[in-house]
């Protein structure tokens, strides 16, 4: 009898193919927008800097489906880094308010923003949202920029970053304009496979496989020997 089933790497396993198509998917939506954009309303390529920073790195993990190592540990660092810079920006850390490249400078205008990209929400409980996304883009960005508990980080942060495009597009906000749909597969996609290269969660793995063996199986007693002790 097995006593490590395994069942979240199975779980991760099951959706891999379906995480890379909803990759496909929206790299395919976002290169159409971007193209519109460009091609039929003059929007130079500069002034999508933000949905190209993602797209190229996604892009080349859809290509290689996530089979090159060191590619896949690589997409941590951006979705790391747009988490804990967003933090940083509504906490002060890069500046007041109105300076150049601050988007908000204080949590003040962070849960101003807030109200504005959950309208449809009850006004009582923006405070709320903005402190537990606050939250979950800290937790999710030290996670992947460390590689603590990968597969866990990369789909929380899908799922929060799909929160995020969906209130946007509910509130009338132009998600293309960041790639959040782009990042929330991305991200997605990263947790079905090994980005673990100079992570925690590789320091740790191999004395877990010390103290644990992965699978450990108990060995059936023959029946004869049931029945002398039953005797």
């Amino acid at each position: 009898m097995r006593l490590n089933s395994d069942k979240p790497a199975a779980f991760f396993a099951r959706i891999k193919s379906t995480a890379f198509a909803l990759l496909w998917l929206a790299l395919t939506a976002q290169a159409v927008w971007m193209a519109i954009h460009h091609f039929r309303l003059n929007e130079p390529w500069s002034g999508m800097s933000y949905p190209l920073t993602y797209a190229a790195p996604f892009l080349l993990l859809a290509l290689t489906s996530g089979r090159v190592r060191w590619i896949a540990s690589l997409l941590r660092l951006p979705l790391a880094v747009a988490f804990l810079d967003a933090v940083a920006d509504r906490l002060g850390l890069l500046g007041l308010h109105g300076t150049p490249g601050v988007a908000w400078g204080d949590f003040a205008h962070f849960i101003s923003y807030t109200a504005r990209l959950n309208a449809f929400m009850p006004a009582p409980t923006i405070p709320a949202l903005a402190v537990l996304a606050t939250i979950g883009e800290t937790t999710f960005g030290i996670a992947l920029l460390f590689g603590i508990c990968l597969p866990f980080a990369a789909i929380g942060s899908a799922i929060l970053l799909f929160l995020f495009a969906t209130a946007m597009t509910i509130s009338g906000f132009s998600q293309f304009s960041y790639g959040v749909y782009l990042m929330a597969a991305g991200a997605l996609a990263l947790s079905t496979v090994d980005a673990s290269l100079l992570s925690v969660d590789a320091f740790l793995r191999p004395r877990r496989s010390k103290t644990h063996p992965k699978n450990v199986q108990l060995e059936p007693v023959p029946d004869q020997e049931i029945s002398n002790e039953s005797a």
